[in-house]
């Protein structure tokens, strides 16, 4: 069950434990058996492709563009954008996801979103999407290294929407602020906020 505590001065915040908070790390979490079960779960695609929507309609792009999809998975977001016909680039810290995407013909990197200019050195993107993978990051110094990572791979003008479960409001205004920081201009989009359960967020942001 969701609960809330509500404060005039902390916002909402979410009580109910999740596993990264309690792990720490998606590398604990998503063992080969997780991902099995995670690659077969007609749940859990039903719900990403519902998101990867309404990430096309908040980003604003014309198919065709190019997008690196962070924390890509199997692939399910990115079949949305391939689909709609958009030139798609995977990205996952977890090898058995990548080999998921592979198998369903994604180019797919192993790579880990504090380290995107490792991995994309050369290359840049019209666009970044991210879809429930950014709460795992809950180290400022790391938000910051993907807030660059994120600057150094987009064109000018670029655009980028994120959608992440943050354990608070305080906690998501404290990452919007990183990015502006580091070279975004951009805003909170939050659909159902006043149902705790169905709450989604997004950060639809500008490189500047």
């Amino acid at each position: 069950m969701w609960k809330n505590k509500k404060s005039n001065r902390m916002g909402w915040v979410v009580k109910n434990k999740r596993p990264e908070e309690y792990l720490g790390s998606p590398e604990i979490y998503y063992t080969d058996e997780e991902v099995e079960k995670y690659a077969r779960s007609s749940g859990m695609r039903r719900a990403q492709e519902k998101i990867a929507y309404r990430v096309l309609e908040l980003l604003e792009f014309k198919p065709g563009s190019s997008l690196l999809d962070l924390g890509a998975g199997p692939g399910y977001t990115a079949e949305v954008y391939r689909c709609e016909g958009y030139d798609v680039t995977c990205l996952d810290l977890i090898a058995k996801m990548v080999e998921k995407a592979k198998e369903n013909g994604f180019e797919a990197h192993v790579g880990d979103i504090r380290q995107i200019k490792k991995t994309f050195s050369k290359r840049k993107f019209d666009g970044v999407v991210s879809v429930s993978a950014l709460q795992w990051i809950k180290n400022e110094l790391e938000l910051k290294d993907i807030a660059k990572g994120i600057y150094s791979v987009l064109y000018k003008g670029g655009r980028v929407v994120i959608q992440f479960y943050p354990k608070s409001e305080q906690e998501l205004k404290k990452v919007l602020k990183i990015f502006i920081e580091n070279g975004f201009s951009g805003k909170i989009i939050t659909d159902f906020p006043g149902v705790p359960k169905n709450r989604t967020i997004y950060l639809v942001l500008r490189r500047d």
